[in-house]
């Protein structure tokens, strides 16, 4: 009779707000609103009526439900982002003088040492600049000594003397200036590794443009794995956390922690960088290999979690339900929560359970506050 009386009163009021002049979609919030109250009036009518009399209840047709009792836990909190593999020491190699690749002398996979050199310019030019001016500095020179050993002896004028110095020291000069040129024509790597990519071939033609890459030497002795984090958990993320590394392509994963955090965030995407050193020596690791990487950025040792299925929301907030003695029997009663960090279908409870606590984990989603259940 009750709950036929609540359907007329609901029928009723419908009726006057439909009737209501005014903003049509404040009127159906209004009444969607309303709708939503009657109808947890109604079901906990039915309810109370159903349940009226403890006992005469048949717990056999009670609803059957699961619950999970309530423990104190380790939680981890994770931030998840897409990194790659680098060396700690990755060097790009550019032509320093413009020409014509006369020999190569190393190619991709080769092991090469700081100062080896990987590949000629042809220089003929300069060299054979570097052979005229020497041997003219001969001449120069020899003019220099006698010059030298006749002004000792007073004999001669100091005009001829400082002519004689001018030109061997200049010729010196140019000397010094035409081997370094030359140098510039050898392309060197600057660390020692292992060549990782080569762009350059015999009778091609190279510059010194920072676009045109030669050779590419990565030091793999030390080798790190980096990762953009976006700038909204630029305040947890921290060196020295844990991260878990994994190679997806090599089904490996290992643990290691933040060795560096950039305070500069980029413009462009929002984001910082962060860098993990490895040390454990895996194996089959390859330049710019992907990497995923969880950011351990908060930990507790005792944390009240329930899964985040359970997990309701209404108008005041988020609930759950938990099973609590009703008479002869055991009812579900709505538990409001605070929930603080979720990962991985795990959340954190602040506050609102207790260790100990049977959370209602399977057949919540009809419950009604304060109904008879069985487990």
């Amino acid at each position: 009779m009750k709950a036929m009386n609540i359907r007329i009163i609901s029928i009723f009021l419908l009726a006057i707000l439909l009737s209501c002049s005014g903003n049509k979609q404040s009127q159906l919030a209004k009444l969607k609103e309303q709708r939503q109250n009657i109808d947890e009036q109604i079901k906990k009518l039915e309810a109370e009526v159903a349940n009226s009399n403890g006992k005469t209840l048949n717990p056999d047709k009670l609803k059957f439900i699961g619950i999970t009792e309530v423990k104190t836990s380790p939680f981890d909190h994770y931030v998840r982002v897409q990194g790659s593999l680098d060396g700690d020491q990755n060097a790009e190699v550019f032509a320093e003088a413009p020409g014509t690749v006369s020999a190569k002398y190393a190619d991709v996979g080769q092991q090469v040492a700081k100062g080896q050199v990987l590949a000629q310019i042809d220089d003929r030019e300069y060299r054979s600049q570097l052979e005229s001016a020497e041997t003219n500095y001969k001449f120069a020179a020899d003019m220099f000594e006698k010059q030298k050993r006749l002004w000792d002896q007073k004999i001669g004028s100091e005009v001829q003397y400082l002519q004689a110095k001018t030109s061997k020291e200049s010729l010196e000069q140019q000397i010094t200036s035409l081997k370094q040129q030359i140098e510039k024509f050898k392309i060197k790597s600057p660390i020692s590794g292992t060549i990782e990519e080569c762009n350059i071939k015999v009778g091609g033609v190279v510059s010194p443009n920072p676009q045109l890459v030669a050779y590419r030497v990565v030091a793999f002795s030390n080798l790190k794995v980096i990762a953009e984090v976006s700038e909204a958990y630029s305040s947890r993320v921290q060196k020295g956390d844990k991260l878990i590394v994994q190679f997806p392509d090599i089904n490996k994963e290992f643990i290691a922690k933040v060795d560096f955090v950039s305070k500069y965030i980029n413009p462009v995407n929002r984001t910082f960088l962060i860098e993990s050193k490895i040390t454990n020596g895996i194996q089959d690791l390859k330049a710019n290999m992907v990497a995923i990487i969880r950011i351990n950025d908060y930990h507790t040792d005792n944390a009240i979690t329930v899964p985040m299925n359970v997990i309701q929301t209404d108008q005041t907030g988020s609930y759950v339900y938990v099973i609590r003695p009703k008479g002869n029997y055991n009812a579900a009663t709505k538990h409001p929560v605070t929930i603080g960090g979720s990962y991985n279908g795990v959340a954190e409870i602040l506050s609102g359970l207790t260790k100990g606590d049977k959370v209602i984990s399977t057949g919540y989603q009809e419950l009604i506050d304060g109904e008879y259940v069985r487990f």
